[in-house]
């Protein structure tokens, strides 16, 4: 049986800030979800690999995508 690996990326924030961070989910096709209340979203981001190594390269690879927004 081979070892599966997982990381959750949590994201909250307003409407308005979350559609440059739902645009880029979409355009790499990432698996995620989105949760609403009273006007708050929650983004989470599954990011799974049978291997450490290129699940910590997935994993930086979004956090890269995602600060961009702040450039």
């Amino acid at each position: 049986m081979t070892s599966h690996q997982h990381v959750t990326i949590a994201w909250e924030g307003s409407e308005d800030e979350s559609l440059p961070l739902l645009s880029i989910l979409r355009s790499q096709e990432y698996v995620f979800s989105v949760q609403e209340d009273e006007g708050r979203i929650r983004i989470e981001v599954q990011i799974e690999n049978e291997s450490i190594r290129q699940l910590r390269d997935d994993v930086d690879a979004l956090l890269v995508h995602f600060s961009s927004l702040e450039d």
